[in-house]
């Protein structure tokens, strides 16, 4: 997936073109009155929320508490977190226990310096281990069984059937979901067949399964009746073997041959389809192909679908202004899942690389405050632009609940989002409040 997201950055002479003027949009028009009561009823609900979630959290006898702490210590520490993802991006390759301790004992010497001193204890332990000992399988099997244990933490499952007793878990916790296809990076045409047919395959067979489940008014119904039990979630690049920002025609075209044959299924199933953001170069094109396919007469009136919008891009208060004129002149309201952003790195490095112009902001404070901006513009637009807020942010989060308070927007006219396998517990508490919650659960083969 990097190497085809360097091929894709590289491949245009000319850099993205990143508007300088995307911050004088006007903000949504709260005065100041609203804002301090809005911060206030966040903190109010947020103090309350987190003694809540704090009386949930795993204990430390449970192994989730150790694998958060892992987790924890790997992607807080930069140096960490490459050699970590170093490791996990080979161990598939790695066929011999003699492969596997040689290249944990690489990675570990490279960071020695950054590792605290329970994780030093393991290190010593791991440089000592002779390659070809008895000690050297047992750690190689740990490392394998882990690396696929922590993995499984969060992916709902391989297939269609093995993401049914997944679901249903969460169906019973009061969870909705989104259902996302791992292995989305495409390289070929026969890949992009497959992953389109997949998509059909999983809408269905599934649907008759999840429709026939007993009613759940918290997850199945908004403030203007049921909506679809079963959702997906899928990016636009995996539709063709190669996404082409430089020749917008040429692949919009192709996505949409691949991409009606789904929109029409979901219709016919009762489903929903979100359409995924990835990089800054793909973005203009994503949000073309996605209004131009929904601008068709076929499409017009679905009102189950939606987009992504990443409040860390310089760009996104102008993109949701210019998707609300567009929804507004459709006649037909759209989703959108707020997010921050996850190409944060990737972003700025092949800014940086190209001399381009960065496109996120550079500190995280400003995609908070973004976001928080964001939110508030979504919930005073919420009868076209129907939101969705992805964070396991506790302060984001309330301060969607505070804002839609101070706005008068009904509950079930927005809906939290938070990923498979990540602050479940958060995701209860907010479920136990009365608040509609979707998981985004990933699934598919193990190893993409």
């Amino acid at each position: 997936m990097a190497k085809k997201r360097r091929e894709e950055a590289t491949e245009s002479a000319s850099p993205p073109q990143v508007k300088k003027t995307a911050l004088a949009a006007k903000p949504a028009v709260i005065d100041e009155a609203a804002v301090v009561r809005i911060e206030s009823t966040t903190q109010e609900l947020g103090d309350r929320l987190w003694h809540r979630w704090k009386r949930r959290l795993p204990s430390f006898f449970e192994r989730r508490w150790w694998d958060d702490r892992i987790l924890g210590i790997a992607m807080a520490d930069e140096a960490m977190k490459v050699q970590m993802f170093r490791f996990v991006d080979v161990l598939p390759r790695l066929k011999t226990h003699e492969d596997v301790t040689r290249h944990l004992q690489e990675y570990f010497d490279e960071v020695r310096h950054h590792l605290p001193w329970a994780v030093e204890l393991v290190k010593y332990g791991v440089e000592h281990i002779r390659p070809n000992s008895v000690l050297s399988r047992a750690l190689a099997f740990n490392a394998r069984m882990n690396a696929v244990r922590m993995a499984k933490r969060f992916i709902a499952g391989a297939n269609t059937e093995d993401v049914i007793a997944p679901l249903e878990h969460l169906r019973r916790s009061g969870l909705a979901f989104t259902l996302d296809l791992l292995g989305e990076a495409v390289m070929s045409h026969h890949e992009a067949e497959s992953y389109q047919q997949q998509y059909l395959t999983l809408l269905s067979q599934l649907a008759p399964v999840v429709n026939a489940w007993p009613e759940n008014y918290l997850a199945d119904y908004d403030d203007r009746g049921s909506i679809p039990r079963l959702n997906v979630s899928l990016k636009l690049s995996a539709l063709v073997s190669r996404f082409r920002p430089h020749d917008p025609a040429g692949t919009a075209a192709a996505v949409k041959n691949r991409l009606r044959p789904i929109l029409r299924l979901a219709q016919a199933v009762n489903a929903f389809v979100h359409i995924d953001m990835e990089q800054y170069a793909y973005k203009h094109l994503t949000l073309k192909i996605f209004r131009e396919v929904l601008e068709e007469d076929e499409f017009r009136a679905m009102e189950h679908v939606g987009i992504v919008i990443q409040a860390y891009l310089l760009e996104a208060e102008r993109d949701l202004q210019d998707l609300l004129a567009w929804s507004q002149a459709r006649g037909t309201p759209v989703t959108v899942r707020l997010v921050k952003g996850a190409y944060w790195d990737y972003e700025t490095v092949v800014a940086a690389a190209h001399s381009w112009p960065c496109p996120v902001f550079l500190q995280k404070w400003q995609s908070d405050e973004n976001y928080e901006l964001l939110t508030r513009f979504l919930l005073q637009n919420y009868q076209h632009l129907r939101p969705a807020f992805g964070s396991h942010n506790l302060r984001s989060l309330t301060h969607v609940l505070a804002s839609a308070r101070e706005l008068g927007v009904p509950r079930g006219a927005y809906e939290l989002q938070m990923l498979y396998g990540m602050a479940s517990e958060l995701a209860q508490v907010f479920v136990e409040a009365g608040e509609r919650v979707r998981v985004y659960a990933p699934f598919g083969e193990l190893i993409p």
